[in-house]
């Protein structure tokens, strides 16, 4: 087996333990699974899942964080002003790409993580509409990589 795909196999499978919500696990286990088959492109939706799964989820659990979140929706995007995110199910008002740009404006990630998840939700968007790009385990490799440890690692 390839040094690459034993570290990136290692890095999902020593994930389980510090993913607390199961629906984290569940997408944690999808992804491992794709991994195995080669199912590359589906690895990488799956990894996003988890990680912006996991980043909601961190945003909602700390009272000042969720505040800072809300007070920036209406910075960022004042057609918006009236959104208020109370529970996880209240970001499905928000378009990804908003959900990171509402981040920056609340200042809640560092510049690099802003960067790091507008560039993963491009390689996911790639990934998961049908066309003609191929896309490659090493693709996969620095989709899971990045995001795991700069996103679903850091933010704990």
């Amino acid at each position: 087996m390839h040094d690459r795909v034993i570290q990136v196999s290692k890095l999902l499978s020593d994930l389980p333990g510090k993913v607390p919500d199961l629906a984290e696990k569940t997408f944690l286990f999808e992804a491992m699974k794709c991994y195995r088959v080669e199912a590359y492109r589906a690895c990488i939706v799956m990894t996003w899942n988890l990680a912006f799964d996991h980043l909601l989820r961190w945003i909602m659990r700390d009272a000042q964080r969720l505040a800072d979140f809300n007070s920036a929706i209406s910075r960022r995007y004042q057609k918006k002003a009236s959104l208020m995110i109370i529970s996880q199910d209240h970001f499905e008002d928000l378009k990804e790409a908003e959900v990171i740009e509402v981040c920056q404006t609340a200042s809640l990630l560092s510049k690099n993580i802003i960067e790091i998840l507008r560039e993963k939700l491009k390689r996911r968007n790639i990934a998961a509409h049908p066309s003609q790009v191929v896309v490659t385990q090493s693709q996969a490799d620095d989709v899971v990589t990045d995001l795991v440890n700069n996103v679903v690692l850091a933010l704990i």
